[in-house]
C-alpha cells in the first residue's frame, strides 16, 4: 500500500512541475518510511530463522535415541551417533544376552587376554528367509546386517509393531518388518524393527548361522483374529514425538 502512495505522490509532483517537484519533502518522507518497512521485514525474517535454529537446537538437546536396524545411515529427521553391526547371541544356545544390540564399527579396548572362561559370546546377525520372499523389495536371505544409532530431533521415540504408519501426532522415523528369533529354537531374543530397505555388510552373504533373524507372524487364539490374520507377517514403524 505504501508503495502505491509513494508512486502517487511522485506522479503528482512530476505532473505539476516538470523540474524538481515542490512536494519533494513529502515524497522523501514516504521513501524513508518504505525503506524502514523493508528493513523491519528483513529483521523479522532473520529473527524467525534464529527462532527455528534455537528450536532445533533445543530439540536436539532433548532428543531420544533409537536404533535403525539394517541401515548405515539415519533418517533425515535425526542425526547419526554411530553405525556398526547388528549382533546378538547364537541362535541355538540357551545362554548369553537375550537382546539384539548395535556394535560400533570402531571398537576400543580395555584389558583383554582372549582367555577368559567361562564367557558369554556375541555374533554378527544375518537374515534367514526363503527367497523370493514377497516381503522385501529384493533378496535379503543370509545377508549380514548393519545398524545405525540415531538421535531424533524429538524427545520421545516409540517402535510400534504391526503398523506401517504412526498414530496421529507422531512423526515416522522409518518403517520395516518385525523380526526376532525362530519360534522353536532354544535361545530367544528381543523383537526389532528391520528397515524395509536394508543394507548389507560387504562380503556378508555367507550362511554362518549364528545370530539369525526371522520374520514374525501372527498366531490366532488369544490374539484376536480379526483384526490380526493367521500367519501374516507383521510390519513395524519407528515413531517420534
Amino acid at each position: 500500500m505504501l508503495v502505491w502512495i509513494l508512486l502517487f505522490w511522485g506522479n503528482i509532483c512530476l505532473f505539476v512541475h516538470s523540474m524538481e517537484p515542490t512536494c519533494n519533502p513529502y515524497y522523501e518522507i514516504l521513501k524513508t518510511v518504505l525503506k524502514l518497512e523493508q528493513k523491519i521485514e528483513t529483521m523479522e525474517h532473520v529473527m524467525q530463522e534464529q527462532r527455528n535454529i534455537i528450536s532445533k537446537m533445543s530439540s536436539e538437546g532433548n532428543g531420544a535415541v533409537f536404533v535403525r536396524w539394517g541401515r548405515n545411515i539415519c533418517p533425515d529427521t535425526s542425526t547419526l551417533v554411530y553405525n556398526g553391526y547388528t549382533a546378538g547371541k547364537h541362535y541355538n544356545k540357551k545362554g548369553s544376552g537375550s537382546d539384539t544390540i548395535c556394535l560400533p564399527s570402531n571398537p576400543s579396548w580395555a584389558n583383554y587376554t582372549g582367555k577368559s572362561k567361562p564367557s558369554s559370546l556375541i555374533y554378527g546377525t544375518e537374515i534367514d528367509i526363503v527367497e523370493p520372499s514377497g516381503i522385501f523389495a529384493y533378496p535379503v536371505s543370509e545377508q549380514d546386517t548393519p545398524c545405525a544409532v540415531c538421535k531424533s530431533l524429538r524427545s520421545t521415540v516409540l517402535m510400534v509393531p504391526a503398523r506401517t504408519t504412526c498414530f496421529p501426532g507422531w512423526h515416522m522415523e522409518y518403517t520395516g518388518y518385525l523380526m526376532a528369533g525362530m519360534d522353536d529354537r532354544l535361545g530367544s531374543y528381543n523383537h526389532i524393527c528391520m528397515d524395509s530397505l536394508p543394507e548389507f555388510l560387504p562380503n556378508g552373504a555367507a550362511n554362518n548361522n549364528q545370530h539369525i533373524l526371522y520374520l514374525v507372524k501372527a498366531q490366532c487364539g488369544s490374539l484376536p483374529c480379526p483384526p490380526y490374520v493367521q500367519d501374516r507377517e507383521l510390519a513395524c514403524v519407528v515413531c517420534s514425538n
